[in-house]
């Protein structure tokens, strides 16, 4: 009987193990992008340095563990940043504005002159960056009194407490 508790013991152990592990899988990064032929690729790794799009899913992808207002926000009204690499502090002030706000975002990221041409054909010529859309509504240059303003309206829940 003893040896018997022992065997369901181990395996009940190596079952919590296997479940811990998968989860900590499941929580990996699962990035998306289109490739030189178009076609859109699911990865686990980031996308090659001469790709400008891609969305991280833990991060901004409308998922059932976020809370129903926020999912119904992201499907009316999915929240878009536009970013340059010579931004540097200001859009990474927006980007963790965001995070903190807990909503799920895409991002954009201007590199290339072919990628300027359509920001600039998008928002304008002289458009700053960065630039967030809100469904239709754009927003260029971070103030986050607007940002804000804009989420709020948009049903996304409003900001947690302040830490």
């Amino acid at each position: 009987m003893k040896r018997r508790m022992k065997t369901v013991g181990a395996a009940a152990l190596v079952a919590f193990i296997a479940a811990t592990a998968a989860t900590a899988t499941a929580q990996q990064n699962v990035y998306r992008w289109k490739d030189s032929k178009g076609r859109t690729v699911y990865s686990d790794r980031l996308p090659p340095g001469n790709e400008s799009e891609f969305v991280d899913f833990k991060n901004k992808a409308p998922s059932q563990t976020l809370p129903y207002a926020t999912r119904k926000a992201a499907k009316d009204f999915p929240v878009t940043l536009y970013s340059s690499a010579n931004c540097e502090q200001l859009c990474e002030d927006a980007r963790v504005f965001l995070r903190k706000r807990k909503l799920p975002f895409s991002e954009y990221v201007v590199k290339t002159k072919a990628d300027l041409e359509a920001f600039n054909q998008r928002f304008g010529a002289g458009a700053e960056i960065p630039v967030l859309t809100v469904g239709t509504k754009t927003l260029q240059g971070f103030e986050p009194g607007g940002w804000n303003a804009q989420l709020d309206a948009a049903g996304y829940p409003k900001a947690p407490a302040r830490d």
